[in-house]
């Protein structure tokens, strides 16, 4: 067989021209899907591109984001954890830490596994106003606390088989990184500890419809969902870690 000829025949060219695009594609449009995800979900015309190529992506593993590649990645997420002994002395570690996880796989695991914790992260149920949301919508919502609570709890516990005989807690912590704009007005190391912020455990609040007075709709404006990630208030029992702002890490 004549190879040369049959590798320049038109017939192989176009084949493997369309397999090469079909590969782009699988690699490219996840990104795309996830940079124009919205309110209404993923933009229709890039979820008609991907569903040829999303059962291929995914056998793959090429089915990701990279928004670690974009110009603003955003925040990264770590755990702080506080470990006291019976004499009352307490020892803080910030989870992950280049210097205690060697070498940088290590580190990039235990990365991994705090930014795991945050992704999952579903508050607690309200103590009122759970008649307004829809029993299925409830039950999600509790079947995905319960998923954090678990994932939790097993971090919990591998640390206190590491640390026996002490109580451990442990919170979230969110390390933000400064927007160029902020960064030329007052340069600031990544490790800064103004840049570090607690993410509190607490419940969001329902709003309420307005309670109509004498024929005519309030004017009080409904309230506002109280964040998670809140920075002042007290800590969560489980979190309950004295000192609001984390020693400074390396992530």
């Amino acid at each position: 067989m004549d190879w040369k000829r049959f590798t320049a025949s038109k017939r192989f060219r176009c084949v493997a021209s369309l397999l090469v695009m079909f590969h782009l594609l699988a690699i490219t449009l996840p990104p795309m899907s996830f940079q124009t995800r919205g309110p209404m979900g993923v933009s229709p015309s890039i979820s008609t591109l991907l569903r040829p190529v999303e059962a291929y992506g995914q056998f793959l593993y090429v089915n990701r984001g990279y928004a670690f590649f974009a110009p603003d990645p955003g925040p990264s997420h770590l755990i702080q954890v506080a470990i006291s002994d019976e004499s009352g002395n307490r020892e803080e570690i910030l989870y992950p830490d280049r210097r205690r996880q060697w070498p940088r796989l290590l580190y990039h695991r235990h990365f991994m596994l705090t930014e795991f914790l945050n992704e999952i992260y579903q508050p607690p149920l309200p103590v009122t106003g759970l008649s307004e949301l829809d029993p299925l919508e409830v039950e999600e919502w509790r079947k995905a606390r319960l998923r954090y609570e678990s994932f939790r709890q097993s971090l919990l516990d591998h640390l206190g088989t590491a640390f026996p005989d002490r109580d451990v807690a442990l919170r979230r912590v969110e390390h933000l990184l400064p927007d160029l704009a902020r960064f030329q007005e007052s340069p600031l190391l990544l490790t800064d500890e103004n840049s570090y912020r607690v993410l509190l455990d607490q419940p969001v609040e329902i709003p309420v419809a307005p309670v109509s007075v004498d024929g005519a709709n309030a004017a009080e404006q409904l309230p506002a969902a109280a964040t998670t990630d809140a920075t002042e208030g007290s800590v969560n029992v489980n979190d309950a870690i004295a000192d609001p702002q984390p020693k400074t890490g390396d992530q």
